[in-house]
């Protein structure tokens, strides 16, 4: 994860969500801990398993434009999102979710491409995430009973 101009044209939120889609057998991060023990989604990255249980590849994934992916470990499903060039809308359903769940999400400020809005919220299999990606920007959502 890369939080200063190193990042290039993609956004903090793009950057943790790559933690979550890129698969690696250990997780590292080469990035100053201070950025990220500052970053207001501080709890999600530390959140973030090195393994998982279930991947799911969501139908809003484009190869080559935009990965969605919802992930498991034990109870606690993760839902990240890479957007490649332009901004487009999405909708994401949580029709994989079993019961509710109470959700910390993290998304990008349209209005400042640095900065990371963090939300909490309930949800259910019965809802729908629309989603408004910036150019390069991510999305990630961590869902627990």
């Amino acid at each position: 994860m890369l939080f200063n101009e190193r990042r290039k044209n993609t956004t903090p939120v793009h950057q943790i969500a790559s933690a979550v889609i890129l698969n690696a057998a250990l997780l590292t991060y080469a990035a100053n801990p201070d950025t990220i023990l500052l970053n207001p989604a501080v709890n999600i990255i530390k959140s973030i398993p090195a393994t998982w249980d279930e991947t799911i590849v969501l139908s809003p994934s484009e190869i080559g434009q935009l990965a969605v992916y919802a992930r498991r470990k034990g109870a606690t499903w993760f839902i990240a999102v890479m957007n490649g060039v332009g901004a487009r809308k999405i909708k994401i359903s949580l029709s994989f979710l079993k019961g509710n769940y109470k959700a910390e999400l993290a998304k990008d400020d349209a209005n400042n491409d640095a900065s990371v809005i963090v939300e909490h919220k309930n949800y259910s299999s019965k809802d729908i995430l629309d989603l408004n990606l910036v150019s390069g920007g991510g999305f990630i959502a961590k869902f627990s009973k």
